[in-house]
């Protein structure tokens, strides 16, 4: 079982919080919460090109902040991929539009209500586990969602699962677990629990550092 990668993230407002993405570099990655920013179309993307960084534009039914037109989102999609650029995108927005190329790419679900059966998510993961990067998801706590949460790692060293909960050290637990990728913030959380990204890492490397 590897090191959890620490992604920092972001929320992308105005062009200095690209600045400010840019100039993170003790992090695995640095995600971009471009469903923030009320033109990202209008971003010039060209700086973050081969960077170690994750395209973000989340859906408001899974706790995006703006609602953008499916093309647009589309569009996006490939300029990130044409520019070497890693980006998070909902498998209900896969499953709905299609022509999604989710190679080495970050595939997500976020359960804001009540969970799907875990037989059905298991499906879900395992559809996209050989080709993603990292199938992630992500859920507010209902009764039983840490053991539920605990057998989707089962399924593979390319699941990402987290909490969006209160308490930070749940999900923290879970990266230990083995989830391949843990979330933290630069300047503001964006979900339930996350703490900032260099404590994360601290708290990542200290225990890793003395395996």
């Amino acid at each position: 079982m590897g090191r959890p990668l620490v992604v920092a993230s972001i929320p992308i407002r105005s062009a200095r919080d690209l600045e400010l993405a840019l100039s993170i570099d003790d992090a695995d990655y640095v995600e971009l919460r471009l469903d923030y920013y009320e033109k990202p179309e209008e971003i010039d993307y060209s700086a973050f090109r081969s960077r170690r960084v994750i395209a973000t534009l989340r859906e408001p039914c899974e706790g995006g902040v703006r609602g953008f037109d499916p093309g647009a989102k589309l569009r996006l999609l490939k300029l990130w991929r044409d520019l070497s650029i890693m980006y998070d995108v909902e498998i209900s927005f896969i499953e709905r539009y299609g022509g999604v190329d989710y190679e080495n790419a970050i595939v997500s679900l976020h359960i804001l209500g009540d969970p799907p059966p875990l037989e059905r998510v298991k499906k879900k993961v395992l559809k996209y586990i050989d080709r993603a990067y990292a199938v992630k998801i992500a859920t507010v706590p209902f009764n039983g969602y840490k053991a539920y949460l605990a057998s989707l790692l089962e399924l593979g060293d390319r699941v990402a699962v987290m909490p969006m909960a209160a308490d930070p050290a749940t999900r923290i637990a879970f990266a230990l677990l083995g989830s391949r990728l843990v979330y933290g913030y630069v300047v503001e959380a964006t979900a339930k629990g996350q703490i900032h990204y260099k404590k994360l890492a601290e708290i990542i490397n200290s225990i890793y550092c003395s395996q």
